[in-house]
């Protein structure tokens, strides 16, 4: 063998090594962040942290564990923890896309919350940041609830027959609200039962499956 075949005998040797740690980087990774989910949902403080702390702990970045229960918390509708989580998240440095991720769902949530003051300043944070398709609603929802505009109501309502089911609930709150801030009562009442209605078919489909 001469040493050109050595050579590219090295380099299937190490490119093989390589592929090979991504694999098992992945597959621990994966199932550290499963444990730390599962501890999230139990509200397990001691057993998150203990994974947390653990050499395969460290697979998973400090954001990403604080998202997990930002995350975890939204879904249990535990609104403490889930300000905690985006207080917590605030302290770190964040790159763009952890950024991209973040900020809009405060942004959301603020809304939700009627947190006026809060949900502006996430809408002054994601203008310093691309959002890319998610511009839109975001400037749609600042518009009707910070704004207490009703110039999307038009355009909202066209859509209503096109977005996906899990999307209808909170199109329909919008367009309850746009039409409040235009005094037209009975319409707003009208797609807040709407919202309501799909918000409950949606919450029993999920715990089904």
């Amino acid at each position: 063998m001469n040493n050109i075949d050595y050579i590219v005998l090295a380099t299937l040797i190490l490119t093989n090594l390589v592929l090979l740690l991504e694999v098992l980087y992945f597959i621990i990774r994966r199932n550290t962040t499963n444990k730390l989910i599962q501890a999230a949902f139990e509200k397990n403080e001691d057993k998150f942290n203990s994974i947390s702390d653990s050499f395969y702990g460290k697979f998973v970045s400090k954001f990403d564990k604080e998202y997990i229960k930002f995350n975890v918390a939204l879904i249990q509708k535990d609104n403490k923890n889930i300000e905690k989580a985006i207080n917590d998240i605030e302290n770190m440095n964040l790159t763009k896309g952890q950024k991209r991720r973040i900020y809009p769902k405060a942004f959301y949530y603020y809304i939700d919350h009627n947190k006026k003051q809060e949900a502006k300043n996430y809408y002054d944070k994601l203008s310093t940041i691309n959002v890319y398709k998610e511009k839109k609603n975001v400037e749609m929802m600042y518009d009707t609830y910070i704004l207490e505009s009703h110039k999307h109501l038009d355009e909202s309502l066209k859509k209503l027959s096109k977005v996906k089911k899990e999307e209808l609930p909170q199109l329909e709150k919008a367009i309850s609200k746009m039409y409040e801030n235009k005094k037209i009562n009975s319409e707003a009442k009208k797609y807040e039962r709407l919202a309501q209605r799909h918000q409950a078919e949606l919450e029993g489909i999920t715990r089904k499956q």
